[in-house]
């Protein structure tokens, strides 16, 4: 018997675009400018390689393992071909292998340090770890397209690289004043300097410092090496002004040409408003408005900012950003994800100015508004009165958008903002572009939108009933608590009209129905109902008049006189109220349209059902006579009955 043990296959692929392989650069970046900075420092100042040589050796040998670590780690990262990252073991190895990283790698890590027998320990023999500047270089590249702050960024690799060639400068000056001997010449140092290793690095520091900057009172050189050093270093030091020079001017452009950009805006609109000869209360206005602009680090055109990008970019972006802002909407909650996404798409940000009116009560409504950040009023006629305050997240407008007002989509309300404010609008037409393609979210919006607007018409209907005679704007809705059913009118006839004379006598419950959109204050006490809030405080004398319409209502045998006094104060009622009926009658009239129309879009539906219901049996008959055609198995005549019987089993 045979045990076939499968060992597992441990393949792990580090993707040159991931954070692993972001840190590890860094990593081996550290490494490097061990190396970079201490190398030369060794070389030219050997008094310190005595006291502290295992110092040397351990920090030496470690970033030598972690070079040869990062060798290991390159056979193991993926790359790109076409597009597409290679995870494949071997095609890793072999593009590896044959590409100069690996030959540089290695190269980084001769064995000299094996010369030390011979030499001595010198640090020179460690010259070629330098060679693994690359990935230093890479390592800046990346961290400086993805940093936030790239000026930042530039402005102390700059400086870092000012000091590293002033650190090798003052190593090599170090080195040529050794070598020429000590108080020999008038520009190296005394022999009483000679012992401390720190100031002689700071001498040679300063120095350097001043050459290369052209701004030091530099001795005359004696010897033909100092000669040639000191042409050297001050052509070097004239290239290195021009390109530091070169540098810094880029950095202060890149960081002020936000500004100058926007300050060639603000100088445009200025201006402008000077040659109209625009007022000054309104140029201070727009003035404030870019400063605020200015201040948030806001963009005035958004959609410019990214115009650069692809459009798929761009949806990821927007949906990432306003999705959250859309799902906080009540009549967007629980639709479909790629209706929302759609909508996403065409959401257009807007800021308002403190005072600002965003929409004014009377106008035709073609936008909804999504609150994103600010605080907004809702205010009466006069403009003092605040009926409402819009915070982050409140929305208004949306019967507009959707076809459901009673007064042809006019604002019911006026709103205006308290400070800057950003808000997100959504244009009607936007709108029903994307229900065009998504009929169950329209259907689904309608019937929200008719609930929203019976809500709305029972508000009113409401507060009358209570004895409030408050408005309520269509922007801030209320919670009505009235029936549906409760909002029928009874119908009140005429005398003299053949309903006068063939219809029961009205009770006094169904008087003050007639009427529940106002108060009544001048109705007789027997026309008042017990319920009513007008009884509230009655006398002894309505509740005996009270008695006796409940005894006469009982006996349903009125005596035409009383009948007669009953239908002339309904009259005069009737005088004084017709607005009010015809209100409510085209309150009933709208609803029962809102209703219908329900009904239509459900229709409208089910048909649509059907009708790819009716695609799909056809597509699949015609694969079925595409396979009888190629079998050849059955004849006609089954065939057609059978796909008689799948039609009628899809219906």
């Amino acid at each position: 018997m045979r045990l076939h043990v499968t060992t597992p296959n441990w393949s792990f692929v580090f993707d040159p675009a991931g954070r692993l392989c972001y840190y590890w650069s860094i990593i081996v970046s550290l490494a490097f400018l061990y190396n970079f900075w201490v190398i030369i420092y060794r070389f030219a100042f050997q008094e310190i390689n005595r006291e502290t040589i295992v110092v040397w050796f351990c920090l030496d040998y470690m970033s030598d393992l972690l070079y040869l670590m990062d060798i290991v780690f390159h056979f193991r990262t993926g790359y790109l071909e076409d597009g597409v990252l290679q995870t494949d073991a071997t095609k890793l190895r072999n593009h590896y292998m044959n590409s100069t990283t690996f030959y540089i790698d290695c190269l980084c890590l001769l064995p000299l340090d094996f010369l030390y027998l011979s030499i001595g320990f010198n640090s020179i023999l460690r010259l070629f770890r330098l060679v693994k500047i690359y990935r230093f270089w890479a390592f800046m590249d990346r961290t400086e397209r993805h940093t936030n702050y790239p000026n930042l960024f530039r402005s102390i690799s700059l400086i870092h690289y000012l000091l590293v060639i002033f650190h090798w400068n003052g190593c090599l000056h170090h080195l040529i004043y050794k070598n020429n001997g000590f108080g020999s010449k008038n520009w190296v140092f005394s022999d009483n300097d000679n012992t401390d290793v720190v100031k002689q690095y700071l001498q040679s520091y300063y120095w350097c410092t001043l050459a290369l900057t052209t701004i030091g009172d530099l001795p005359r050189p004696r010897s033909k090496s100092e000669y040639l050093y000191v042409i050297v270093q001050l052509l070097f030091g004239l290239m290195l002004f021009a390109t530091v020079l070169g540098h810094v001017a880029n950095i202060v452009t890149s960081v002020s040409a936000a500004r100058k950009e926007f300050q060639a805006k603000l100088d445009g609109v200025k201006t402008y408003m000077r040659m109209r000869r625009v007022p000054n209360h309104l140029q201070v206005k727009v003035i404030k408005w870019f400063d605020y602009l200015w201040l948030t680090q806001k963009c005035s055109d958004e959609e410019k900012a990214v115009s650069c990008l692809p459009d798929k970019l761009k949806a990821e972006i927007a949906i990432n950003v306003h999705l959250d802002t859309l799902k906080r909407v009540e009549i967007f909650q629980n639709t479909e994800a790629g209706f929302l996404c759609e909508l996403v798409l065409r959401l257009r940000p807007v800021l308002f100015s403190p005072g600002d009116y965003i929409c004014r009560k009377g106008e035709v409504g073609k936008e909804m508004y999504i609150v994103n950040r600010g605080r907004l009023q809702v205010v009466a006629d006069n403009g003092k009165t605040v009926l409402a305050t819009l915070k982050a997240g409140s929305y208004f407008g949306e019967i507009s958008i959707l076809n459901m007002g009673t007064a042809g989509n006019r604002r019911t309300a006026s709103v205006r903002s308290v400070g800057y404010s950003d808000l997100f609008v959504l244009s009607k037409k936007d709108m029903w572009d994307v229900l065009k393609e998504y009929p169950a979210a329209r259907v689904r919006l309608e019937a929200i939108a008719v609930k929203r607007l019976e809500k709305y018409k029972r508000a009113p209907l409401e507060k009358a009933a209570m004895g409030r005679s408050q408005s309520t704007p269509g922007l801030v809705e209320s919670k009505g608590r009235v029936a549906l059913e409760e909002m029928w009118i009874s119908p009140v006839a005429l005398p003299g009209s053949a309903y006068a004379h063939n219809s029961p006598t009205l009770t006094s419950r169904s008087v003050p129905n007639v009427f529940p959109c106002r108060s009544v204050p001048n109705v007789p006490q027997h026309l008042r109902s017990p319920d009513s809030p007008l009884s509230v405080s009655s006398s002894a004398h309505s509740s005996e008049v009270h008695q006796q319409s409940q005894s006469q209502s009982t006996s349903q045998r009125p005596s035409t006189g009383q009948m007669a006094a009953s239908f002339n104060s309904m009259t005069h009622l009737m005088e004084g109220d017709v607005t009010t009926l015809i209100c409510q009658e085209s309150l009933l009239a709208e609803i029962k349209r809102l209703r219908q129309r329900l009904i239509t879009l459900e229709t409208e539906n089910a048909a649509m059902s059907v009708k790819l219901s009716q695609q799909q049996w056809e597509v699949e008959h015609r694969l079925a006579e595409i396979e009888m055609q190629i079998c050849g198995a059955s004849s006609a005549d089954s065939s057609t009955e059978d796909n008689e019987r799948n039609k009628e089993s899809i219906i």
